[in-house]
């Protein structure tokens, strides 16, 4: 019955390895061929055609067994590593219960090769070949769904590129339309201006046609060559701010709820003097005023100094030390500093010291007898100035020759109420103009075209400054209820409005940076505030000290002087 068993289960172990039935030799290991001379537990025998039951897998695992065992009481075939956890753990027959060791397994061995894998036996009916189609569905369903979704991501990046490079486009075609039209313009002014000078020299004397000819070629390789230089110096000096520090004894914000007044002067001792404008450089501030007078105030003596007469026939509108190229002026050589000084009847005098006294150098008309420069701002360069007429142009100056390079005409001034301020951006390749109604203009100096627009005033403005990194730009509103407005010059916008006074709105004279950009100064009919840019803009220090028609901040920001309604001045510092 044993044999007959074991050769059961070795053709159903052939049968699911994939083989029809055939002729197989086996090894049955018993006791009964011990007196035959054989080894104990080996005997050989011969076995026939063995067709396979239905049922041939193994009971327990019911896969294909890679060590088959088979039960000499039950004919059952097991895994062997299967049952001998299960005769270790319980002892009895996982099938049927009853007692079973480990001598009643007989370990089948098959000879006569490799057996051929066989197909997993869930493959063999239709309602698993179903289900398995239908799992390799799924997965295909979930792959194309993949593979979609990538395609739209890509889709999507694709057009994302797309956009951006049409948006690149359209502004490269903007940017080389602008940078042709003045070259446009240029030229149709030359040809005009050839033809009306063609038409003169055919009724004028050759030796005058000679005279003349040569100046104007000057004039115009003159202006090529001062543009050139002033974009070399943006170039030079936007890659040193990168690596610029700022001043060792440069005011803390918390320093600023100790500024007091230090020292005070006068212009001039008479009753009639009012203050006009005013300007620092290093220790020195100079104070200008209606009756032509500019005195020089020396804060480390903290006195006028006496021997610097400077004198204008009109009234003082501003002036402005020529000072030394870099990024935060020092004002080491201050008392050797030029100044720039105009009037109400439209001239620029530069004016130079000589010892303890100022000597005029020379002039610069720029005006007609109804206009007046307003304001003189200098290039970061400390080579050029514009000077801003209060009609409708402003201009771009040499300091060393003392001439016009370049007039910029502002085409809304005539019905704006013309121009009230102007200064210069760090780089030097921006300049900004105020209208008395009408937005705040940015120019490009390269071309003389507009560059920006800001609007936000209700009405004109009075004073602009510039931050020293170039990135923001402060504004007053010259209405009654006028406020300060910071913009952000990369975005074109304003990101703060703020009150002169934290109790209500006033008319604001003036606006200053200090020259680290941190802090800002602003100056009105009913005080002065200053504000800190690190700081969100917020209000550091206030003083309800009555009309401050102008105001300035010394090195580092650790005083500023500030003029009143009359013609005192007063100087605060911590």
């Amino acid at each position: 019955l044993g044999r007959k068993l074991v050769a059961i289960a070795i053709a159903t172990h052939r049968r699911l390895r994939g083989r029809p039935p055939w002729r197989c030799d086996v090894q049955v290991r018993t006791c009964e061929d011990d007196a035959k001379g054989l080894r104990k537990d080996s005997c050989t025998w011969r076995g026939a055609d063995v067709e396979m039951p239905a049922r041939g897998t193994p009971t327990v695992s019911g896969q294909v067994p890679n060590q088959p065992v088979a039960c000499t009481r039950t004919g059952v075939v097991y895994e062997k590593d299967v049952v001998m956890q299960h005769l270790e753990k319980h002892g009895t027959c996982p099938v049927t219960g009853e007692s079973l060791r480990k001598e009643d397994l007989v370990e089948l061995r098959v000879e006569g090769g490799e057996a051929i894998a066989p197909n997993e036996t869930t493959n063999m009916s239709v309602p698993e070949m179903l289900l398995q189609l239908k799992q390799q569905f799924d997965a295909s369903a979930l792959e194309k769904y993949e593979l979609r979704k990538k395609l739209m991501d890509a889709r999507k990046e694709l057009s994302h590129s797309l956009y951006r490079y049409d948006a690149a486009c359209r502004v490269i075609a903007r940017l080389m339309n602008q940078k042709d039209k003045p070259d446009v313009q240029e030229e149709d002014e030359k040809s005009n201006a050839l033809r009306k000078r063609t038409a003169s020299e055919a009724l004028a004397p050759p030796e005058q046609n000679a005279s003349k000819a040569k100046p104007s070629e000057e004039k115009i390789d003159r202006t090529t060559a001062v543009i050139e230089d002033i974009a070399n110096f943006a170039a030079t000096i936007s890659a040193l701010r990168k690596k610029r520090s700022m001043p060792a004894d440069l005011l803390k914000a918390d320093e600023c709820a100790k500024f007091k007044e230090r020292s005070t002067g006068l212009v001039e001792d008479k009753s009639n003097v009012q203050i006009s404008c005013m300007c620092s450089y290093g220790p020195l501030v100079a104070v200008g005023s209606n009756v032509g007078k500019v005195a020089i105030f020396d804060s480390t003596r903290g006195q006028v100094m006496e021997g610097a007469d400077i004198r204008h026939e009109n009234p003082i509108t501003s002036v402005s030390f020529v000072h030394s190229s870099g990024l935060v002026d020092s004002g080491e050589s201050a008392e050797k500093a030029k100044m720039l000084v105009s009037d109400g009847s439209g001239v620029v005098r530069l004016w130079a010291p000589e010892g303890p006294m100022y000597t005029a150098k020379g002039e610069l008309p720029l005006t007609g007898a109804a206009a007046k420069v307003v304001s003189i701002s200098m290039h970061a360069s400390g080579s050029y100035f514009m000077a801003t007429g209060n009609e409708d142009s402003w201009y771009l100056c040499d300091v060393n020759k003392l001439d016009c390079v370049k007039v910029c005409k502002d085409s809304n001034a005539s019905t704006s109420g013309g121009l009230t301020c102007g200064a210069f951006h760090p780089d030097g390749m921006l300049t900004c103009t105020g209208l008395a109604k009408g937005p705040t203009t940015l120019w490009d100096v390269r071309s003389g075209g507009l560059a920006g627009q800001l609007t936000g005033h209700d009405s004109g403005i009075s004073s602009v400054s510039f931050s020293e990194n170039g990135y923001h730009m402060a504004t007053s509103d010259a209405s009654e209820d006028g406020s300060v407005r910071v913009w952000d010059l990369r975005k074109l916008q304003e990101i703060k409005c703020l009150p002169l006074m934290p109790e209500g709105k006033s008319r604001i004279c003036t606006v200053q940076f200090d020259n680290s950009g941190r802090f800002l100064l602003a100056g009105g009919e009913t005080g002065i505030s200053v504000y800190g840019a690190k700081q969100q803009w917020r209000t550091l220090y206030s003083n309800s000290c009555g009309p401050v028609p102008a105001a300035t901040f010394g090195p580092s920001a650790r005083w500023f002087t500030v003029g009143s309604a009359g013609n005192k001045f007063t100087l605060y510092g911590v």
